[in-house]
């Protein structure tokens, strides 16, 4: 594991001790649509990001390279 792989994945620990206080704050924001759309899809994007960087690094180890489409519809599950 290189510095590049130690800050991926420090970004993947920041977002997921973020999950639960931003799914609390969407929960109190559902009556404001403009404000609760504008939460989940930083909420999306940052999941997103942090998956399609994950599965890069994975494409750059092992050469099965998906882009982020491609990601969501892949219905391999990986080996553990």
């Amino acid at each position: 594991m290189d510095a590049h792989d130690r800050q991926m994945l420090a970004g993947l620990a920041k977002v997921n001790s973020e999950i639960g206080t931003v799914t609390l704050q969407l929960l109190t924001l559902q009556p404001d649509d403009a404000n609760y759309a504008a939460g989940l899809r930083t909420l999306g994007r940052d999941l997103v990001r942090i998956g399609a960087q994950l599965a890069a690094r994975a494409g750059e180890l092992d050469g099965r390279v998906l882009d982020p489409v491609e990601l969501m519809a892949d219905p391999q599950p990986e080996a553990s």
